[in-house]
């Protein structure tokens, strides 16, 4: 019995050949079907472009790993009949998902994402949809669905592929992509701390510039994109002195951050009390670019027709 047997129970994985390289292959496996999942309904019904969701910067959401090996550690009684396996995908994923947005939140004092906007109304009552917007109906219920076709029909699939290969195989795929997703991790551990740093930078930048314009008329009711770019003129046309270490943080502040505008896309609904501004300012930037991406292509389609 090895260390994973042990740990989650003999009986566990006795459905296929027991060890740590296959459990972690089928961890794998949920991940990269979530991520799939993630892509394609964000991509669908949202965004209407390619999303890479999720935390890490591979093509994999580990809070779907996690549910799914939770969802294989339950007794039989509650992976069978089909009702019961859906009700049981979608309390025991939701669960990993609510705990994963609480850890995330605790760490990076981050909202990741919010589901507060999931509510009816019936005969004038708003009833929400969500739990402290960590989790909401729709997102379980989904959860649910996908447990009983990954479960009934995806894992016993992989499961029969995995029996099929040699020990030595599975081993040395395991440890491949066991590897990759260590350095993936400790990639995106240091790209989130990264972002952490840049937007708790551009709060104190905010707050700067309110002690110093904030009884300005030209400052009042501006966001901090507008007002950066109204000081960049000023400093631009050197209708005002401003220290290099001002104008170095004014530059660095209206310049493109690729990380935290990663973070932005990934995750729309985000939130940060603290940082509010700083997360507007970067959805600003996005637009922005967005924008002059938009006109620059009408320009060039009303060249193309003048020289025709």
């Amino acid at each position: 019995m090895d260390f994973f047997s042990y740990l989650f129970g003999h009986n566990l994985f006795r459905l296929f050949s027991p060890g740590f390289s296959r459990a972690f292959l089928i961890f794998y496996m949920f991940s990269v079907i979530g991520w799939i999942c993630e892509v394609l309904y964000v991509g669908i019904f949202f965004e209407h472009r390619f999303v890479n969701r999720g935390v890490l910067f591979g093509p994999l959401c580990p809070v779907y790993g996690f549910g799914g090996i939770l969802i294989l550690t339950l007794p039989k009684e509650l992976q069978s009949p089909v009702w019961v396996l859906f009700i049981s995908g979608l309390v025991f994923c939701s669960a990993v998902e609510y705990a994963a947005g609480y850890v995330l939140e605790k760490l990076f004092h981050t909202k990741w994402w919010d589901y507060s906007s999931k509510k009816i109304v019936i005969r004038g009552k708003t009833i929400p949809l969500h739990l402290h917007g960590r989790i909401c109906l729709l997102n379980s219920t989904l959860f649910g669905i996908m447990t009983v076709c990954v479960i009934d029909f995806v894992h016993p699939l992989f499961r029969t592929l995995l029996n099929s290969m040699q020990v030595v195989v599975v081993q040395t795929v395991a440890s491949g992509i066991g590897f990759m997703l260590f350095l993936d991790v400790a990639f995106s551990v240091h790209r989130l701390v990264d972002f952490n740093v840049y937007i708790t930078r551009l709060k104190d930048l905010a707050d700067s510039l309110k002690d110093r314009y904030g009884a300005e008329d030209w400052f009042a009711g501006k966001s901090l994109l507008e007002s950066l770019d109204y000081i960049h003129r000023l400093a631009s046309a050197k209708q005002e002195k401003f220290s290099e270490s001002f104008i170095q943080k004014i530059h660095e502040a209206r310049a493109r951050h690729r990380t935290a505008e990663s973070f932005v896309k990934k995750f729309p609904s985000m939130k940060n009390p603290a940082n509010a501004e700083s997360l507007l300012l970067i959805r600003e930037k996005i637009q922005k670019r967005l924008d002059e991406k938009r006109l620059l292509r009408l320009e060039n389609k009303s060249s193309a027709k003048k020289i025709r």
